[in-house]
């Protein structure tokens, strides 16, 4: 919403009296800061081109008109010359000319309104590439900061190879280049782009590609807007630096590259290093070298001067160790003295300890044990002795008890055929031939007589 440009008059205030200027200017302000810029588009007339090199113009349709300017600053980057009659897109800030009063546009960005519908198409493109992942900065492949051959895919003939070589001359000639031509511009050139693009990858002689042309229309360097070669550029397993167009151009093939540069020549001066920026390093580095070096050598003068104050005569050293060597003769003595005593303390000991351990009265000992372990084993043997007879007594009565012979002796008598059965009937007595009678104290035999 736009805010008023005179706040109202309350009733009793002090009344506010505007110059024409202050007015002007005010509105101007207003017109620049609230509305801000703005996409329009007309037709052009009263096209005027002066000297200075700006754009003053009428911009109109069939209900109304509005001036228009475009300084030189801003149609320097306009890829084409307006015509009167010419439809245009516009991009501009509205304002106003404070000295005829006149509400006017200052132009920051022109193009032919029939590029609007290849603007649509690449941002169409630049959307569908985007979110497929192709501009991710992760995939970004690093260019090597000092290339050993570079290649350059271009137009041999363009102003745009001119001003790289120039550029790669300047700085570092000793970078060999090898040039694939390819059209730049037409029908074909996205498939001549393309073609190259893969034979570089396939002779693999570079360590970096640069894609490029100079300024133009966006229908002239629409085949770097090519979808095909976006896809080859980011499958390239050479990093891809394109430099298309002027700064204020964006191509897809940017977009995918590895590394995108404003101009040509800015691209020629991001592939290499200067030559003279390397000279002014390695001059620094040996200045450091030396200085370093020159710090160590005076290290080591004050570690000698510090050594050779340490030296001593040999003489002074002689006497030194023949002291030290007294000392320690002393302290050997007082040692062996020391250990001598200790060790016949330790013999005393020992021979104590051997008296308790005395043999004869640990065979006494062992004696006196084993009587003692003789009588208790006689005890133990009576003793178990004297059970086990026990034992077998009860067991011999109670054998006896359930013998055949203690039948016997109660007047019992048993019978058994000639085979040594026991006959238990008068009918297997009268099967058998012979029969022996048991008694106690002897037996009988009987021959048997059948009835």
């Amino acid at each position: 919403m736009i805010k008023p440009i005179l706040e109202p008059q309350q009733s009793g205030e002090t009344r506010k009296i505007y110059s024409v200027s202050e007015l002007a200017f005010k509105v101007r302000k207003q017109l620049e800061d609230v509305i801000g810029q703005i996409w329009i588009t007309g037709e052009i007339s009263n096209l005027a081109l002066p000297a200075s090199g700006h754009w003053y113009f009428t911009l109109k349709d069939n209900g109304a008109q509005l001036r228009c300017a475009i300084f030189k600053n801003r149609n320097r980057s306009a890829r084409f010359t307006p015509e009167d009659g010419q439809q245009v897109l516009l991009r501009a800030k509205l304002s106003l000319y404070e000295p005829r009063g006149d509400i006017q546009l200052i132009g920051e960005y022109v193009e032919p309104a029939g590029e609007g519908a290849l603007q649509i198409a690449f941002n169409r493109l630049k959307e569908k590439l985007q979110a497929e992942g192709l501009f991710a900065p992760e995939l970004k492949r690093p260019i090597p900061k000092y290339p050993k051959k570079i290649g350059i895919i271009t137009s041999p003939s363009g102003a745009a190879i001119k001003d790289v070589l120039s550029v790669l001359k300047r700085r570092m000639p000793q970078i060999p280049v090898i040039i694939y031509p390819s059209q730049v511009q037409g029908e074909k050139a996205a498939k001549t782009l393309i073609e190259q693009l893969e034979a570089a990858n396939q002779h693999a002689e570079c360590d970096v590609l640069l894609i490029t042309r100079g300024g133009g229309s966006l229908e002239d360097m629409w085949c770097f807007n090519d979808e095909t070669l976006a896809r080859k550029i980011r499958e390239s397993k050479i990093p891809v630096v394109s430099a298309v167009g002027h700064e204020v151009d964006t191509s897809i093939s940017d977009w995918v590259a590895d590394l995108r540069a404003p101009t040509p020549s800015a691209a020629a001066e991001l592939l290499v290093p200067d030559q003279a920026d390397l000279r002014h390093k390695l001059i620094q580095l040996e200045r450091r070298l030396i200085g370093e070096f020159e710090h160590k050598i005076q290290v080591a003068q004050s570690k000698l001067d510090t050594l050779i104050a340490r030296i001593v005569h040999p003489k002074q050293q002689l006497n030194h160790y023949k002291i030290e060597l007294h000392s320690l003769n002393k302290s050997l003595i007082n040692a062996q003295k020391y250990l001598m005593q200790t060790k016949q303390g330790e013999f005393k000991d020992l021979q104590s300890r051997l008296h308790s351990y005395n043999p004869k009265l640990q065979l006494n000992q062992a004696k006196t044990s084993l009587q003692q372990a003789n009588k208790n084993l006689k005890q133990s043997w009576n003793y178990l002795l004297k059970q086990k007879q026990q034992s077998l007594a009860l067991k011999a009565q109670k054998l006896n008890n359930i013998s055949p012979l203690a039948t016997l002796e109660r007047g019992y008598t048993i019978t058994e055929d000639e085979t040594g059965k026991a006959i238990t009937s008068a009918a297997k007595a009268n099967k058998a031939k012979y029969l022996t009678t048991r008694f106690a104290d002897g037996e009988v035999k009987s021959k048997v007589i059948n009835n």
